[in-house]
Formats: structure tokens, sequence, C-alpha cells
């Protein structure tokens, strides 16, 4: 390969990481509560990306493969750490408070906060970052039959949480 490949081809991933990383990092980050460990797996999961990457694969798979690698890391951390269980992982998550550039209204904050981790990674995987049902199945090693009924029902759940807290849709009022 020459310099000029060599060039080409770290500038395209360059601009892919700089697409990328802030999303992955925020959803790590959400999932987990801890910044340094989001840093981590970020840094980790793109150097696994470096050893694996097809660079044939169109940028949407590309970037399934990333979350795909830093769901397994996250898994493995919280594997590693059997002496902490899951429950304070979620508590640590909380207690972080919200990510630097969320969006969500506290309303909508507290009660995504308030779910389990992988009904987080389902939401965000479906909602922020727009992927289909099979690509979700696949990064988070569920059956892609039962993505489409765990989010109906997550839906369903976070309408009746907000009308309890009196929650009124935008276009209702």
């Amino acid at each position: 390969m020459s310099r000029t490949d060599d060039r080409t081809r770290d500038q395209a991933f360059e601009a892919f990481y700089g697409r990328t990383s802030p999303g992955l990092w925020g959803y790590l980050y959400r999932m987990c509560g801890n910044g340094a460990l989001a840093d981590d797996i970020v840094q980790e999961t793109f150097i696994r990306y470096l050893h694996n990457v097809q660079e044939s694969l169109p940028e949407r798979q590309r970037k399934a493969f990333i979350y795909k690698i830093a769901s397994h890391l996250l898994v493995d951390d919280i594997r590693a750490r059997r002496t902490v269980s899951l429950e304070a992982v979620e508590e640590r998550a909380k207690a972080s408070g919200p990510a630097p550039s969320e969006a969500l209204s506290p309303d909508l904050r507290r009660l995504f906060e308030s779910l389990p981790p992988r009904d987080r990674s389902l939401l965000w995987l479906a909602y922020i970052e727009g992927y289909d049902h099979i690509e979700i199945a696949e990064i988070l090693g569920l059956k892609a039959g039962s993505i489409k009924v765990i989010l109906f029902r997550l839906r369903r759940s976070f309408a009746v949480s907000l009308k309890e807290i009196g929650y009124i849709p935008e276009e209702s009022s």
C-alpha cells in the first residue's frame, strides 16, 4: 500500500471516528453512568474495530459493528466486576446525572434512567441511533422477532408512566 493510500485510509477513519464516537460515548455513558469507563470502552472499541474492519461495508453496517463491539465490552466489564451487582451499576448511572448533551426533558430523562440497561439500550439504538429491529437484535444478541414486541411494550409502559406523573404531550395541549 502506498503512502497516499495509507493517508486516505487514515483520513477516512478519522472522519468515521469523528461522526461515530460522540454518539457511541453517549450510548455507553447512558448504559454505565461512568464517563471514564465510557472513554475506555470507546477507545477499546475502535482499536478492535481497526483490527477487524471490512472497509468495503457501508457506513451504517460499520457503525452497527462499532455498537456491537462496545455493547459486548460493556457486558464483559460488568461480568469482570462480579462483586458489583447490576443494580449497583444502575444506581451509579442514576447518581451520576445526565449526559452533557442530554436532549430529553427531565421527565423523560428520569423515566429513561429508571429502565434496566437492556431496555435503555433497546430504546437508544432504536430511537436515537435509528437502527432497525434486525440490526438491534444483532448488536444486543437478541432474537430479531422479539425486538418489535419489546419496543412496543416499552413505548406503552412509557406512555402509562408519563400519564401517571401528569405529562401531557405537546400536540395534546
